[in-house]
C-alpha cells in the first residue's frame, strides 16, 4: 500500500485560509437578504426602514460606511453593493408584484415585522450596558425622548384617510417626498410611508418607483410601453432620488457624530424608537387582527433568533479568518 503523504503546514494552513471564502459568500447573500427586507420596509406603510436596520444588527456599521463612503470607498463599496442590490429589489417587489400580496396581507406582514423588531431588543439594551451594567437615568430620559418623539406621529393617525391623494408626482412632491423616505430610512421608528400617506403622496410615490420595473405596462403594451411609462415619470423619479441622497448624507453626519459621542445614549434613544415604532403598529393589528397575527408574530421574533445565531456565526468565521491567514503567513515564512 502507498503511503499518503503528510501535508506540509503551508499546506494546511493555506487549506484552512480558503475555508473563509465560503463564510465571505454567505456574509454577502445575508446583506442582500437584508437589504430586500429593508427596501420591503421602506415602502410597507407602519414600517420603518431604520428600525429595521437596527434589527438586523447592522444600522450602526452601515451609517459608518457611507459616512466615510470615499476615505475607504472600496471596502464600504464592498459593505454596501449587496445591500444597495437588495434595497433595490426590495423596493421594486413591493411597488409591483407584493403590492397585491401587500393588500390582502398587510397586517400579517406588520405583525412579522414586529416580531422581528422586538426580537432586536437584548441586542441594543447590550450596546446601553456598554456604558456600564447599570441602567443609568440619562439612558431612561434618552428612551423616553425616543419613545415621545416616535409617538408624536400617532397624532396625525386618524387624519390619515382624509387626505386627498395626489395621483401624479410633481418636481416639488418629488423633492419632498425623497426627504421624507430619507428620514423614514436613517432615522429609527420613522414610518416614512405612513408620514407619505398623511401627505397623500404614497399612491403617487409608489406608481413612480413601479415605472421602474412596470409588469402591469410590460404585460398590456410590451416593452414600448414600460418604457413609455418610465419617461413619463423619470423627472420626478430623478428629483426623487436626488433629494433622498442629499437629505440622508446630512443626516448620517449627524447620527454617526451622535453614536460616536454618545453611544448607549444613542441606543437607549433607540430603544425608545423601537417601542413607538410597535405602538404605531399596533392599532393596526388590533383593528384587522386574525388567528394568524399571532402566528407572524412569533415567526419575526424566530426569525430574529436565527439572524442573531447567523451573525455569531459569521463572526467566529472572520476570527477564524484571521487566525488562519496569520498562520498561513508563519508556514509560508517558514
Amino acid at each position: 500500500m502507498k503511503k499518503r503523504n503528510k501535508p506540509t503546514p503551508a499546506h494546511s494552513a493555506a487549506q484552512e485560509a480558503k475555508k473563509p471564502e465560503q463564510s465571505r459568500l454567505q456574509s454577502i447573500l445575508y446583506r442582500a437578504i437584508c437589504g430586500v427586507v429593508l427596501g420591503i420596509g421602506g415602502v410597507l406603510p407602519g414600517a420603518s426602514g431604520g428600525i429595521l436596520a437596527i434589527s438586523l444588527g447592522m444600522y450602526e456599521k452601515m451609517l459608518q460606511a457611507i459616512g466615510t463612503l470615499f476615505q475607504n470607498f472600496r471596502q464600504n463599496m464592498r459593505y454596501l453593493l449587496p445591500l444597495g442590490i437588495g434595497g433595490v429589489i426590495g423596493i421594486l417587489l413591493t411597488s409591483n408584484v407584493l403590492s397585491l400580496v401587500i393588500a390582502k396581507f398587510e397586517v400579517q406582514l406588520l405583525s412579522l415585522f414586529t416580531g422581528l423588531v422586538l426580537g432586536s431588543l437584548p441586542d441594543l439594551f447590550q450596546e446601553v450596558r456598554l456604558d456600564g451594567p447599570k441602567i443609568k437615568g440619562k439612558h431612561a430620559v434618552a428612551a423616553l425622548l425616543g419613545l415621545g418623539f416616535v409617538m408624536l406621529f400617532a397624532l396625525g393617525e386618524s387624519n390619515v384617510v382624509g387626505n386627498a391623494e395626489v395621483e401624479d408626482l410633481s418636481i416639488l412632491g418629488a423633492l419632498i417626498a425623497g426627504a421624507v423616505l430619507s428620514f423614514g430610512t436613517i432615522i429609527p421608528g420613522i414610518s416614512s410611508s405612513f408620514i407619505l400617506v398623511y401627505l397623500g403622496l404614497y399612491p403617487a410615490v409608489i406608481a413612480t418607483i413601479a415605472s421602474v420595473l412596470d409588469f402591469r405596462s410590460l404585460a398590456s403594451s410590451g416593452l414600448t410601453g414600460m418604457i413609455q411609462n418610465l419617461s413619463a415619470h423619470f423627472l420626478p423619479l430623478l428629483a426623487m432620488v436626488g433629494a433622498f441622497g442629499l437629505v440622508s448624507i446630512l443626516i448620517i453626519k449627524l447620527v454617526n457624530r451622535m453614536l460616536k459621542r454618545h453611544h448607549s445614549t444613542s441606543y437607549a434613544a433607540v430603544i425608545g424608537f423601537v417601542l413607538g415604532s410597535v405602538g404605531l403598529v399596533l392599532p393596526n393589528i388590533v383593528r384587522q387582527f386574525t388567528w394568524s397575527c399571532p402566528v407572524f408574530f412569533l415567526l419575526g421574533l424566530g426569525l430574529s433568533l436565527l439572524e442573531r445565531r447567523f451573525k455569531e456565526k459569521l463572526t467566529d468565521h472572520k476570527s477564524e479568518s484571521a487566525d488562519a491567514k496569520a498562520q498561513a503567513a508563519e508556514a509560508i515564512k517558514e
